[in-house]
């Protein structure tokens, strides 16, 4: 028999430190007027969420765009986890020495080709949902 879980609310800086812990979630915008959804690796660099993107159709249409991101860990044996939504404004960022500084520190993407195009998610807002085993 599974223990009893509860449901909370995640506070923000908890929801920045769950988003520091992992490097893969999901890129959720609008394409071609309908949602779409990209498993993407990422980094979180001074509260920005950071992608390194390879030649796409729709990457050049997010430069400005609204998007949400989300990044999650789940336990499906004792059916706890945690989920975590940002959403904001995306850039593709062109200036060299900011490039240049969320280029170093960055791991290799794990998908195969280039990975040129980097897209900042100025996060404008943060919530988490976490399922923990009840006291």
């Amino acid at each position: 028999m599974l223990a009893k879980t509860e449901m909370a609310d995640l506070p923000a800086a908890e929801c920045y430190r769950l988003l520091r812990s992992l490097s893969i979630g999901r890129l959720v915008f609008t394409e071609d007027a309908l949602p779409s959804i990209r498993l993407v690796n990422y980094q979180l660099v001074r509260g920005e969420v950071v992608l390194r993107l390879g030649p796409s159709r729709w990457v050049s249409r997010l430069d400005g765009a609204v998007v949400a991101f989300e990044a999650d860990q789940v336990d499906e044996q004792t059916h706890t986890g945690w989920s975590v939504i940002a959403t904001g404004r995306a850039r593709i960022e062109t200036d060299i020495d900011r490039l240049a500084e969320l280029l170093s520190p960055m791991t290799r993407p794990w998908a195969p080709g280039r990975r040129d195009t980097v897209l900042c998610i100025d996060v404008q807002t943060i919530t988490g949902l976490g399922i923990k085993i009840a006291a």
